[in-house]
């Protein structure tokens, strides 16, 4: 039998259901065109007025801010580093511009630039050393002082309270950047460089700092003492820095070579033969120490010239909006924001941009055709090793993302296995959603890169199936350990480390044996000089005996899961 509604109640349910009956399509069609017309200029808008409330609207800036110049180790710290970069100007003019007499007007251009780059990586280094030390002891402080929970019982939101902490530091720290324009524009008196190209370096060393800041305040949200803070942020630092030092020492070797080159290398301040006179890394652009070389020269991305400093500063507050996310979530747990589920989404962001500029790598090194161009096969192998590379990369942060357990009076976020719509939550049931999506986003944007623009071949699809597989496989794994150590011992912390160094036992102890997980990849590289079908041939056959044992054990550790999970309920 059907119910017949009657026609005011079915317009009320329609309208309940925020939809419209069919005679009013047009002012449906018209709500639709006004909704999308607010959110396209509504979030430009407040996207401009949360940062000017962060900027302007935020108490804690001028509370830090008179804080740090009431007492006078602010100006002796002041002082103190304008006589060392005095004397650093003086002994360099004695010892490059007024060595020894001129015989060429070229040998005086060349000490000028000596003696310019030798000024800034002075400057460079003396802020390097000092940018942690500011806020290392931001949080750290309040606690120590008993204050946090003070300052955490204002109306202000976290994100608030971290700005105003790092941008009091930083805007100390520009303090000291100014006054040194005048010692460093002795370069531009003298020929040395151009206001522009100072300008440039000035604004690279900035934002190559101002992460760094951003870092020391997640050190100081996660250390109840400054010591402790203050030892992290210089080791956090140092392995940073380090991890993009290739970068900007090859931007630096460039950059010599194509100031020194010959004329017959396109003259004194042209670039060499075969060296393009644009950046070849632009992630180098968050080194400080490659400010000085990469000033005001542009990048190519997809063929688009872009100055490089814009992706500098770009990059650079991509991390910093991340670092004070991540010390966000460090602390007491009296908000219900998903710091979390942001964490992840700005981290897969930031793999993803990354990923683009090995684009520009690639356009330099691909920018002439080979004359022995590589084999699908061959291609294929490259990539599954950079893939390889890439999983070891996401592996370490598995013991971060996968554990779960009781944290500052919080109970276990065991909600399930496996479900795909909550990875950006923070629960169980979205570590391996995320981790498998970061793993196929990340390894399909290179394979595009390399397959579909440079190359334009399609890859040998057996071999990419069986790499592809054993490398999910191998994650799948290692998520399974995380879980495993989270079921048993019910705590975040103590299932984090102890998560990690099963990692790193699993990882150093079998070495390049034939236990090791990469023994596949170790087993091609061995067969390649018999030629790549042997290669192929061989690390398919490893994979398939590694991969029926890992299978093996994944479903073991599977079933041992469950049953302690069981049990735990």
């Amino acid at each position: 039998m059907v119910v017949k509604m009657p026609p005011l109640m079915w317009k009320r349910t329609l309208n309940a259901m925020s939809l419209k009956p069919i005679g009013d399509g047009n002012m449906a069609a018209a709500q639709i065109v006004w909704r999308s017309f607010r959110l396209v200029f509504k979030l430009p808008w407040n996207l401009l007025k949360n940062t000017l409330t962060l900027v302007f609207g935020n108490p804690i800036i001028s509370r830090e801010m008179k804080v740090r110049m009431r007492f006078a180790r602010a100006f002796w710290l002041q002082g103190a580093y304008l006589l060392f970069l005095i004397a650093i100007v003086l002994l360099a003019y004695q010892g490059i511009i007024a060595q020894s007499p001129l015989q060429h007007p070229a040998q005086l251009q060349m000490r000028l630039q000596v003696f310019y780059h030798l000024l800034l990586y002075s400057l460079v280094a003396i802020i390097v050393l000092i940018a942690p030390a500011l806020t290392a002891s931001a949080i750290s402080f309040e606690r120590e002082r008993r204050t946090l929970d003070l300052l955490l019982t204002t109306p202000l939101r976290p994100m608030q309270i971290l700005f105003g902490k790092l941008l009091a530091s930083f805007a100390f720290l520009m303090l000291l950047l100014v006054e040194s324009m005048p010692i460093v524009a002795v370069c531009i008196v003298m020929g040395g460089a151009t206001i522009g190209d100072l300008l440039a370096t000035y604004v690279l060393i900035a934002f190559g700092t101002l992460h760094l800041c951003a870092f020391a305040i997640y050190c100081s949200a996660c250390n109840r003492s400054s010591g402790i803070a203050t030892f992290w942020a210089y080791l956090g630092t140092i392995a940073i820095l380090g991890s993009t030092f290739w970068m900007a020492l090859a931007e630096v070797v460039i950059s010599i070579g194509r100031t020194f080159a010959g004329p017959t290398a396109g003259g004194l301040m042209g670039p060499p033969a075969g060296i393009p006179a644009q950046v070849i890394f632009p992630l180098a652009s968050l080194h400080p120490f490659a400010a000085p070389v990469i000033k005001a020269l542009p990048t190519k991305i997809f063929g688009i010239e872009i100055p490089c400093w814009l992706i500098g500063i770009a990059l650079s507050l991509l991390l910093t909006r991340f670092w004070l996310t991540a010390a966000a979530a460090r602390l007491p747990a009296i908000y219900h924001g998903n710091f979390v589920g942001s964490l992840r989404r700005q981290g897969l962001l930031l793999c993803i941009l990354a990923g683009l500029t090995v684009e520009t790598v690639m356009g330099v090194i691909f920018h002439t055709p080979l004359t022995h161009p590589p084999s699908p096969a061959e291609l294929t192998m490259l990539s599954l090793f950079s893939s390889g590379a890439i999983c070891c990369f996401i592996a370490l942060f598995v013991p971060w993302i996968a554990t779960f357990g009781e944290h500052e009076g919080k109970p276990p976020a065991n909600d399930g296995w496996f479900r795909p719509l909550r990875m950006f939550k923070p629960v169980a049931s979205g570590s391996l959603p995320f981790i498998l999506t970061w793993f196929v986003v990340v390894n399909g944007l290179l394979w595009a890169l390399i397959f579909g623009r440079f190359f334009k071949i399609q890859p040998v699809w057996d071999l990419t199936a069986w790499g592809f597989g054993y490398l999910v496989l191998c994650l799948t794994f290692v998520w399974l350990i995380a879980r495993f150590w989270s079921s048993v011992v019910q705590r975040l912390s103590l299932a984090r480390w102890i998560s990690l160094g099963t990692l790193l036992l699993i990882a150093l102890l079998p070495g390049f044996s034939k236990w090791s997980l990469a023994y596949p990849f170790i087993r091609a590289l061995v067969e390649e000089p018999q030629g790549i079908q042997a290669a192929t041939k061989t690390f398919i056959s490893q994979v398939q005996i590694h991969g029926a044992t890992i299978l093996g054990l994944t479903v073991l550790l599977a079933i041992v899961c469950l049953i302690l999970e069981r049990r735990r309920k």
